[in-house]
């Protein structure tokens, strides 16, 4: 009988030992949910200024390819709020950044950009635009595209203080890339000249050059104005004048073909033609890879000899 109570005795001490021990889950807040909301909040940052950097260079460059389709840029990038991201986000992007996530303020300046030589810089909160005030980055651009009469007047908000610069804007592609939370697959989703791009693919283009193809490639969509589906022709399309783009800002096309295909690789269902057969209404947005690996080869291959000869990057037609 006393062996039988020696386990029932080393529970009742564990149970004893373990009620004198506060439950992780009513602690109160650590510095470990700090750090990490910290970690996360400069991860988003450092996101927003690069698809920033790599948006702007491919608009200012490829302006001669858009066309009519062309308005002024900034170079910078604006906070977007949202409610979801939790209170411990928005208390260190203020801590780190000064960034109020209440108010519109800028979360990335493109290096050597109109907003960067006006002095802007991150964690400005933007209030007016001439005489108006502005609440939204729809509203600032909007603003800013229908401004007259030279550089632009932005009034922002500093720990400072109040104080108004002059933004010389350029003249560039019009259509704006922003970042949104999300897997790899591009989202056909667009806002008034706005075109979204996930942390997933983000994450999945290891170098700059590589998230240039995807944002040239959005650019290009929204320069065509193409309609849902319509089969591969508008991503072949999209792929070429994306190329042109890519290769007019300094990029090396020559990488296009590979990460396509790990982009693939990622999207089983982009390798088929008729994946609307398995439960799909709609060929999902970005598919036809098989039909547009040759055409990215033949692309890069053209381009390359462009640049051998010496050629203007233009596609034929002087677009």
């Amino acid at each position: 009988m006393r062996r039988n109570a020696l386990p029932f005795l080393a529970i009742g001490i564990a149970l004893t030992v373990g009620c004198s021990v506060r439950s992780p889950l009513e602690a109160p807040d650590s510095e470990l949910r700090f750090e990490l909301a910290e970690e996360s909040a400069r991860l988003y940052v450092e996101r927003s200024a690069r698809l920033l950097s790599t948006s702007y260079a491919l608009r200012i460059a490829g302006a001669p390819l858009c066309a009519e389709k062309v308005g002024p840029i900034l170079g910078l990038a604006t906070w977007r709020s949202n409610p979801l991201f939790g209170r411990l986000f928005f208390d260190a992007l203020e801590r780190l950044y000064s960034i109020d996530a209440g108010g519109l303020s800028v979360v990335a300046v493109a290096p050597g950009s109109p907003a960067d030589r006006a002095g802007i810089g991150v964690g400005d909160q933007i209030l007016r635009v001439g005489h108006h005030e502005v609440s939204s980055d729809a509203e600032l651009f909007d603003r800013a595209r229908h401004f007259q009469g030279g550089p632009i007047p932005i009034t922002v908000l500093r720990q400072t203080g109040e104080t108004t610069v002059l933004v010389a804007p350029l003249s560039a592609c019009a259509q704006r890339a922003l970042m949104e939370m999300g897997d790899l697959m591009l989202s056909d989703r667009t806002r008034r000249g706005q075109f979204y791009v996930t942390t997933g693919f983000i994450r999945f283009a290891s170098t700059d050059a590589e998230l240039a193809l995807v944002v040239a490639h959005e650019i290009a969509h929204q320069l065509a104005e193409r309609p849902l589906g319509g089969g591969p022709r508008p991503e072949v399309l999209a792929d070429q004048l994306g190329l042109y783009l890519v290769a007019r800002a300094g990029y090396d096309v020559s990488i296009a073909p590979g990460f396509w295909d790990r982009v693939a690789l990622e999207q089983p269902w982009s390798l088929s033609e008729d994946v609307d057969q398995y439960g799909w209404t709609r060929v999902p947005p970005h598919g036809h890879m098989a039909s547009r690996a040759v055409a990215i080869r033949l692309a890069v291959a053209e381009i390359q000899a462009k640049i051998a000869d010496g050629q203007p990057l233009l596609l034929e037609g002087g677009r």
